[in-house]
């Protein structure tokens, strides 16, 4: 449930924050949760807060991507009981800076409380690479 909820925060759409320009290679303190871009290609990105609205630190770099769109699809299940099928959604206008991507996801886990498989696509707008 723990990657459930940082997928949550890393691609959560409701309002963005202002995003830090630290780099996120050194010592990642966040959740890291790798990322399929169809421009960008295979990223490890980190999360380091708990809000809807946190954009995600390319490790290794000072990249940000910053989430305008979401698609999530998953399944929950707890240690007692049935299955639990989720569908999430969000969306805002897209940036007009022109570095836009479209990314895909899967995270698979449990912990105490269940188990859980999560499909995501994410549409994120990207600062360039130093």
């Amino acid at each position: 449930m723990r990657v459930y909820k940082a997928a949550l925060a890393v691609f959560g759409i409701a309002a963005l924050s202002e995003v830090l320009a630290a780099p996120a290679g050194a010592d990642p303190k966040g959740d890291v949760i790798e990322i399929d871009c169809d421009a960008l290609g295979t990223l490890e990105v980190v999360v380091f807060s708990n809000g809807q609205a946190s954009p995600g630190l390319v490790v290794g770099s000072n990249q940000v991507g910053i989430p305008y769109k979401l698609h999530l699809e998953g399944t929950f299940t707890p240690v007692v009981g049935e299955p639990e099928s989720f569908v999430e959604e969000c969306e805002r206008p897209a940036p007009r800076n022109g570095r836009l991507d479209h990314c895909t996801f899967h995270q698979e886990g449990s912990d105490e409380f269940g188990s859980f498989e999560l499909d995501g696509e994410v549409w994120i707008s990207y600062t360039p690479s130093h």
